[in-house]
């Protein structure tokens, strides 16, 4: 079995569709994409492991903010917003 499954709206089965616009609170267009995914869950880290975690993902954030001096705020927000719009069809600003 995937533990992935992507559909578009229009071709779920009529019970589907009404399960997840009832969970979205909001009906679906026909040519959005509908996805479902399974996976395990599992603990959070605790102790040196959470602290390493957490050190990583610092490091990771200083790294990428290095690059994006350069960039202006407002020429960030832009690109991000375009970004948005071009992977999410229907994406409006400030939702």
């Amino acid at each position: 079995m995937p533990n992935v499954l992507i559909h578009k709206a229009r071709e779920l089965k009529p019970q589907t569709r009404a399960a997840v616009e009832a969970e979205l609170g909001r009906a679906l267009k026909d040519d959005e994409d509908v996805s479902i995914m399974a996976f395990a869950t599992h603990e959070a880290p605790v102790g040196e492991a959470r602290r390493q975690a957490s050190d990583k993902l610092q490091s990771h954030f200083e790294r990428v903010d290095k690059e994006r001096r350069s960039v202006s705020e407002e020429e960030a927000e832009t690109a991000l917003q375009e970004a948005l719009k071009k992977v999410r069809p229907g994406y409006r600003e400030g939702e």
